[in-house]
């Protein structure tokens, strides 16, 4: 008797330890494993983003805060799983800067690529603000700059990328902000991506369609959807947002005559779509600081992105 009480604890302790170590060793799986996983766009956790990057200050193409920035962002789409290719080009007078390129699914060669981009540099000065003193400083880019960060970011975490069908490409520009200021001209991260797509991205070439996103989280959420040719685009988007419930969730088009990322990918002949606010009163002011940005503005444009791309963004 004694002897099988023995074996008992023996036997006892042993599953106590196999069981320990199964524990452990789940815990380190945890940490190390990607932490990409399919749950709901969240908007609280793309404002989260949009605070980060705003908590490293202005961040003008060829800054600190800008190459402390987009290291923030290279290293967050690395540990949602994402591949990450860095793209370096030489901005206004010898300025660096890079774009950076996160990307999923198998390439061209696979399936159809879709692209979707924003801008992650706040502009070099707020020469919009309606104190000419503030002209001269730099403008801290909230919205303009650090919302569609924020909203590609969640969508990186959240997106089914093999439910769309697509080969995704999340695209984030720099020297984007700085045109009509001397010397600069709009969007030549953009510029550079569009035409050196094939060489430097060739994973990412020859894109069924592109998205741009810009200044889509304002308290007032008037956000339109233009597209120069392609109609279906707005239309596409326009019915994934009443079929999930935000019927007029897109004001009616606007005009824009700026040069801008949608402008690039037009003329290189890939459908694509811009979405933001694009009569946002605070843009290239001092006072485009994150209390202007919504996460029910970014909650809107994250669920209809990914609703519509995770049934094969369709146009």
């Amino acid at each position: 008797m004694k002897r099988l009480r023995r074996y008992y604890i023996e036997i006892t302790l042993i599953l106590l330890l196999g069981a320990a170590v199964g524990y452990f060793a789940y815990l380190g799986y945890g940490l190390l494993a990607p932490s990409y996983t399919l749950e709901p766009f969240s908007g609280e956790r793309a404002k989260f983003y949009v605070d980060q990057q705003a908590a490293f200050g202005p961040r003008a193409a060829g800054t600190e805060s800008n190459l402390r920035a987009g290291d923030w962002l290279v290293e967050e789409l690395r540990l949602l799983g994402w591949d990450v290719l860095i793209q370096p080009f030489t901005a206004y007078n010898g300025i660096s800067a890079r774009n950076i390129i996160a990307m999923r699914g198998e390439g061209p060669a696979a399936g159809p690529v879709a692209i979707l981009s924003t801008h992650y540099d706040s502009r070099l000065y707020a020469d919009q603000d309606p104190d000419e003193a503030g002209r001269i400083e730099p403008a801290p880019g909230a919205n303009a700059g650090a919302s569609g960060p924020g909203v590609l970011l969640e969508l990186a975490r959240t997106l089914d990328v093999p439910a769309s069908g697509h080969t995704v490409c999340l695209v984030l520009l720099d020297a984007e902000d700085n045109g009509g200021l001397e010397g600069w001209e709009y969007a030549m991260g953009s510029a550079y991506f569009v035409q050196r797509l094939g060489e430097d991205v060739p994973r990412c070439s020859s894109p069924r369609v592109a998205v741009y996103l810009d200044m889509v989280g304002g308290a007032r959420g008037r956000l339109s959807a233009i597209s120069p040719e392609t109609r279906g685009l707005v239309d596409g988007l326009v019915e994934t947002a009443e079929r999930i419930g935000y019927t007029g969730a897109f004001i009616g088009p606007h005009v824009r005559d700026e040069t801008d990322a949608l402008t690039h990918f037009s003329a290189a002949g890939v459908p694509a779509v811009m979405i933001g606010e694009f009569d946002y009163e605070y843009r290239h002011t001092l006072s485009d600081t994150p209390d202007k940005v919504m996460s029910a503005t970014l909650q809107r444009v994250g669920d209809v992105l990914k609703a519509w791309l995770e049934r094969g963004a369709q146009f």
